[in-house]
């Protein structure tokens, strides 16, 4: 009585065929299996990547992480280094009333990083501006790149 709401192969199909959603709801379901899969197959060491919108640009003397996070205020975002993890926070909870009634709305925001050993915390300097988080990291010695000499 009922059809199935998945698509099913039909015999006969030739391999383009059995490679590709003949639906929209399977074309969906495709997209958002695999939307799942890279979220849970992740690398959860480092947590940032570019769908969570950051860069991190690494130079001679430091490493610039530049993070979205549109809509906060500067002292809504809490930047912590944690011995070799660089911990970003921010939330921000508005409510506004109208004749209509009252509407609130909550925002949050939590990466976190590893960086290399021997950053120099004392020196690090964060900006915010135009819902972009920038922090430079210093290198100290231990932290900047050493060349290795390669041998016949």
């Amino acid at each position: 009585m009922f059809k199935s709401l998945v698509p099913q192969r039909k015999t006969g199909e030739t391999e383009l065929a059995k490679t590709r959603p003949t639906s929209e709801l399977a074309r969906f379901r495709t997209t958002f299996d695999r939307m799942l899969s890279d979220f849970w197959n992740s690398d959860t060491d480092d947590l940032w990547d570019s769908q969570w919108g950051y860069d991190v640009q690494d130079s001679e003397n430091e490493l610039v992480v530049r993070a979205e996070a549109p809509g906060f205020e500067p002292e809504e975002i809490d930047v912590q280094l944690s011995g070799n993890r660089l911990v970003v926070q921010a939330s921000h909870r508005s409510e506004s009333k109208s004749d209509t009634g009252t509407s609130s709305s909550y925002g949050r925001v939590y990466r976190s990083m590893t960086v290399p050993d021997g950053i120099e915390a004392d020196n690090i300097q964060a900006t915010y501006k135009n819902g972009v988080l920038e922090v430079h990291l210093p290198k100290g010695e231990q932290a900047k790149a050493k060349r290795i000499a390669v041998h016949s």
